[in-house]
């Protein structure tokens, strides 16, 4: 401390950071020793003590002394009201004296800089929270579009696609002029009977798998749709003559038992297809139509098989669909 106060302000200025210390030192958290407080502390009212007596009026030393209240090791502390009763209660010097009268001035800035400084820093400490809260709020407010959006295309049961979002995918998959648009429609085979026999749970389950057999079976670039109770439609940009791979590899696929809590039930499929070249006009009802077509052929002819709906040479209508014959393709054996 300075060597310029009495020994009664010494005294007075020790007993006043002692009592300060005990008055924020319990529940604050802090590690550092008391000791090491009260001399921190006490060198800080030594030096504004220095300002009262000092020539002219020290307003922004003092100011700036003020602020070292709110930096550690003093910052994790609630300590505003205990520093503001040790300062303004502190009366060094003689009574009229220089140190006396300026005292509670320079006092008063300090404390005053201090409490400026602990309202912005909860000012910006609550910028923050509200920033980080927004953030969260808005990242909610987007998982929940998201979340709304997949509904909104895709069945609920399997998670595949929708007939909204087939259509929309099939729409640009047309505007691709150097691959055509291939699709594929499946009829499980006698699927009610699954329904009637084992319920509508196994049913589901039944579904569930068979919509995982379909997403594995397929292309990466495949539309996977569950168009109705028991059909579903594929789509994917292809050559002609990759969509009778495609179909026998579903068929493959959907050959072996579907493990239910039930116990094994045996499944198969009818799959029909239809094809719309690059660069002609793609209208999906046209197109389904097509495919429902060849599919019906399929189930017809003995299920558990393809048919293949193919252009027969003729002109067709300019404005629509290929004028189609089907092809049959053998079952799968077993």
């Amino acid at each position: 401390m300075s060597g310029g106060i009495d020994a009664q302000t010494a005294a007075l200025l020790a007993a006043t950071t002692r009592d300060w210390v005990r008055a924020v030192y319990p529940g604050s958290g802090l590690t550092v020793a008391p000791e090491h407080l009260e001399q921190v502390f006490g060198g800080i009212v030594d030096e504004l003590l220095n300002l009262a007596q000092s020539e002219p009026f020290p307003v922004p030393a003092a100011r700036a002394i003020g602020l070292r209240l709110a930096e550690a090791p003093f910052d994790g502390t609630r300590m505003l009201a205990p520093a503001t009763r040790a300062l303004l209660g502190f009366a060094p010097g003689d009574y009229g004296s220089l140190v006396a009268t300026r005292w509670p001035f320079v006092a008063s800035h300090a404390i005053d800089s201090y409490a400026e400084a602990l309202q912005q820093r909860a000012l910006a400490q609550q910028e923050r929270n509200l920033t980080a809260a927004v953030s969260v709020r808005v990242q909610e407010i987007a998982e929940l579009q998201n979340r709304l959006r997949h509904e909104a295309t895709h069945d609920a049961l399997t998670d595949l696609a929708n007939r909204s979002l087939l259509q929309e995918r099939v729409r640009l998959m047309a505007t691709d002029h150097t691959l055509g648009v291939g699709l594929l429609l499946i009829d499980l085979d006698d699927f009610k009977q699954i329904n009637d026999g084992h319920g509508h749970s196994v049913g589901d389950e039944v579904l569930v798998e068979i919509s995982r057999r379909l997403r594995a079976a397929c292309p990466d670039d495949t539309v996977v749709c569950r168009y109705g109770g028991d059909e579903f439609v594929l789509a994917l940009p292809a050559r002609r003559n990759s969509l009778a791979e495609i179909a026998m590899r579903i068929l493959t696929a959907l050959h072996d038992p579907v493990p239910t809590y039930a116990g094994p039930v045996p499944v198969s499929a009818s799959v029909g297809t239809a094809y719309a070249p690059p660069g002609r006009p793609c209208d999906f009802p046209d197109l389904l139509r097509s495919a429902d077509r060849a599919m019906y052929s399929a189930k017809t002819a003995g299920k558990r098989r393809f048919a293949l709906s193919e252009p027969d040479g003729s002109d067709g209508d300019p404005g629509g669909f290929e004028t189609t014959r089907i092809s049959y393709d053998a079952a799968v054996a077993g």
